[in-house]
């Protein structure tokens, strides 16, 4: 009997066998089962062992040689792969499975073009009918023609869908399932897949792997000691899972936790000492922390088996880009490209990150070749969808930026975020000493989601309001947050970001940039930026704090607003003491691949600069309301604070947090000289209070009142002074009458506007104040924003900016008369004033 007439025979046999002792194996595991098993668990000799002790008489010898074959590639023995692959010859592509691991074997060992001539000779036979007891070779099948780029949509309708349908109870198809969707940037589908089969599979390592990279966060009720994400379960259930500890490692890179990532590097290689993808990451944290000869070393490795292996350029150049490292990421990106020219994963990766450092012309080309290859990645739809909605959008230059911004928020704030870009721009380049090469991209999306996209590419971020890939600035309109956030503080840090990115040609670490952007932010605006507070003051005092050295890993868990204040106090107190001249070295330093502590140490010339920090840092904190005590109350003070609350206060009038609650119950009573006599008294002891409960916002309803309008806006004006996101308090202002300059009115509108720049009134307010002042620059620009944002009285106001420009601008001036009289045909001052202009040219 033949090789291949035996293996066929031995097919029809399994068949039988699984219908004749189904009873019996439900008892116990077929052999094959159980060497899946052992693989699954990490024991690779048991399960190579298994495999190779398997006989062409064994009913599941097909899937035993795959088994082999898989084995043998996942602990290094790529020669071994190969020559097994060898032995089979023609008959290796008569199987899925068997075909699937035999091709993967070749191209890893850099016989791509054998690989290709066996995957194609494999998809020619007739694809498995999808069936309980062949769903294991139906997917393999689908597989095999993913791998030959078959339509995605087709594999799935017609292979790996039905294969799920006909075996409910496989394992195959719901992985093969949810790495299609995750391969397609769909991790919501993929989740509910990879959910699916752990149901099915418990503790199964693939599915666990499957539902982190899909980003689900693992209950509370699964977590225990050391066991934290889907990760640690999928490592738990086997420590040796390559590819779960090559994510593993990919994330603690993206952390910058290069020690940890190198270390677990290290662990995929014990198991394989020529993973390519475990050398190439090493080779990227190389690049990063700027270690050539190590790189260059790591590199050589990670083409040891396979010089043209576009995974080891690709995974370079994406880990380069993740640490904002876009010069050096895209050069590594396009290397993969040429090796590869028609992967859609490379080339969506490559274009977004083009995109991503303005590169647009590039980008968008690159990303649409990605769509059209693959039209079902939901990333690459999602961006080109948005590309076609920002070509309708203006875009308007000045002082080397240019901004993008859609119709309608270009005619209401455009003028004024540009203006503000530009200056920004401007004054943070001097001071930093820097002069950008190429303009500045500033684009403010009126979506969450748009901005997401255009960020991530993905839906999500919402916790973000700007980000800054150094000469592109990706913004949220305050459209959607009105209110809620100050959006000229958000461009003032993000385009701080950009100048310090380009200083130290993004090498700068994330605590040092993030500090440098708030504390440029408080030298703006003392309300714009972090100030203490008392969260921040205990942690201080309390040595509650990371060290400088660690001040990275704030922003990655539940402290990020301590560490952006942090990081903050550490920029002010290296300027403050040492000067700009030696920031601009750090940063100089940076850009020539100097760790940041040695960059640091050299320029600041301290013994000890950790321990000089700290006092710099607790004096602040002491000063903070020093005389009072910012401890909640305990149960028991609260319970005697609530017999008597003012008996309780008065005895004990240090304890803001019981004052706070007193003043809040006299604000709902409407006591407000009680109210205003204690807040006077708390704010005395700091006046420079942050709290969330703020005391200025109080006093001011307390002053309001009892009629106090001057005590009620000298409130909302101190409390805008320490905190401008206050946008109630700026609103107010704005309704307050009384006595005030056209300079002081200017102001109140300018504060409205930095929260919400579609507040009509802000605008009437500007146009009258710089009418009142002679400045018809700004009348112009105040009224222009209030007739964008389509307002009840616009015939009038186009009037009234006919008028202003009639004299200046005629052509402008008439175009403006004559939409005052669209407005209201029978508007006789605006007819009169028709008169005044010249006849209009004949169109040509």
């Amino acid at each position: 009997m033949t090789w291949e007439r035996g293996f066929q025979r031995c097919w029809r046999v399994a068949i039988a066998m699984a219908a004749l002792h189904g009873s019996a194996s439900a008892q116990e595991p077929a052999p094959i089962d159980a060497a899946r098993s052992a693989f699954l668990k990490g024991d690779y000799a048991a399960s190579l062992a298994a495999a190779q002790k398997a006989t062409p008489d064994d009913e599941d010898f097909p899937e035993f040689i795959a088994l082999e074959i898989r084995t043998l590639v996942e602990t290094g023995k790529y020669q071994e792969a190969v020559e097994r692959v060898g032995e089979l010859g023609r008959r290796a592509a008569f199987y899925p499975e068997l075909a699937l691991e035999a091709g993967r074997a070749l191209r890893a060992a850099g016989h791509r073009d054998v690989a290709s001539d066996l995957i194609e000779r494999a998809v020619r036979f007739e694809a498995p009918r999808p069936a309980k007891d062949k769903s294991r070779a139906t997917v393999a099948f689908g597989e095999l023609l993913l791998e030959h780029r078959v339509d995605a949509k087709v594999v799935l309708d017609r292979l790996l869908e039905p294969a799920k349908k006909a075996d409910p109870e496989g394992r195959a198809p719901y992985l093969a399932l949810g790495k299609l969707a995750l391969a397609n940037h769909d991790r919501q589908l993929a989740a509910e897949y990879f959910r699916e089969g752990l149901k099915r599979f418990p503790g199964d390592p693939d599915f666990n792997l499957g539902l982190e990279q899909s980003g689900l966060d693992l209950p509370a009720a699964n977590r225990e000691p050391g066991i934290a994400s889907y990760l640690d379960l999928a490592l738990k259930a086997n420590p040796k899972h390559t590819a779960a500890l090559l994510f593993k490692a990919t994330e603690l890179t993206g952390r910058k936790a290069f020690k940890e990532a190198k270390d677990v590097f290290e662990q995929v290689l014990a198991i394989n000492p020529d993973h390519p993808e475990a050398w190439a990451g090493l080779a990227a944290i190389a690049l990063v922390q700027d270690d050539e000869k190590e790189a260059t070393a790591a590199i050589a490795r990670a083409k040891k088996l396979h010089e043209d292996n576009p995974r080891v350029p690709e995974i370079i150049g994406t880990t380069l880009a993740g640490q904002y490292r876009f010069a050096e990421g895209i050069k590594y990106l396009e290397e993969a490209r040429q090796l590869d020219p028609l992967s859609p994963p490379i080339l969506f990766e490559l274009g977004s990150n083009q995109l991503r450092f303005g590169q647009l012309d590039h980008g968008w080309e690159n990303v649409a070749l990605a769509h059209e290859l693959d039209p079902y990645n939901v990333a690459a739809f999602n961006l080109i969808t948005l590309r076609d909605k920002l070509r309708d959008y203006p875009v308007r230059e000045k002082d080397g930026v240019r901004l993008r911004m859609s119709p309608e928020d270009m005619a209401v704030f455009g003028g004024r975020a540009l203006e503000l870009a530009a200056r920004a721009k401007t004054t943070l380049a001097d001071k930093y000493g820097i002069r950008l090469s190429v303009p500045v991209m500033v684009e403010i999306l009126p979506k969450q989601e748009d901005f997401a996209i255009r960020t991530f590419g993905l839906p999500g971020g919402e916790s973000f309001l700007g980000v800054c890939f150094g000469p592109l600035i990706t913004m949220t309109s305050p459209r959607g947050r009105l209110g809620r956030s100050n959006w000229e503080a958000v461009l003032w840090h993000e385009m701080a970001h950009t100048i310090t990115l380009d200083a130290s040609r993004h090498r700068i670490p994330r605590w040092l940039s993030e500090g440098i952007s708030v504390f440029e932010e408080r030298e703006v605006h003392a309300g714009w930026g972090q100030g203490m507070t008392s969260e921040f003051r205990k942690r201080f005092l309390d040595g509650e704090v990371p060290p400088i050295s660690r001040l990275d890993e704030s922003f990655a868990g539940e402290d990020i607003m301590l560490g952006y204040y942090h990081s903050s106090l550490v920029a002010e107190y290296i300027v403050r003491t040492f000067g700009m001249e030696a920031m601009r070295a750090i940063l100089a330093d940076l850009s020539t691949g100097k760790p940041v502590d040695e960059a640091i140490a050299k320029h600041t010339k301290t013994a000890n600069l950790e321990k000089d920090f700290l006092e710099y840092a607790k004096k602040i904190a002491n000063s903070y309301g020093p005389d009072l005590d910012w401890t909640p109350l305990e149960d028991e003070e609260y319970v005697a604070y609530r017999e008597d609350p003012a008996k309780w206060v008065a005895a004990n009038p240090k304890r803001y947090a019981a004052t706070m609650m007193l003043v809040s119950a006299l604000t709902e009573e409407r006591k407000w000289q009680d109210s205003k006599d204690l807040l006077e008294k708390i704010i005395a002891a700091e006046p420079n209070n942050r709290e969330s409960f703020n005391p200025y916002m109080s006093l001011a309803l307390a002053c309001r009142g009892l009629g106090d309008e001057a005590g009620e806006r000298a409130a909302l004006l101190k409390l805008l002074s320490i905190d401008s996101n206050v946008s109630d308090a700026a609103a107010r202002l704005l309704e307050l009458g009384g006595t005030m300059s056209a300079a002081e009115r200017a102001a109140h509108g300018d504060q409205m506007l930095q929260t919400n720049p579609f507040q009509e009134k802000a605008y009437r307010t500007l146009a009258a104040a710089a009418k009142e002042s002679g400045d018809p620059r700004r009348t112009r620009e105040a009224l222009e924003s209030l007739l964008a944002l389509e307002p009840r009285d616009a015939g009038r106001l186009h009037y009234e900016l006919a008028t202003l420009l009639r004299k200046s601008d005629p052509v402008p001036a008439r175009r403006q008369v004559l939409q005052a009289l669209e407005e209201n045909p029978r508007f006789q001052a605006a007819l009169e004033l028709l008169s005044t202009f010249p006849p209009a040219p004949p169109n040509k």
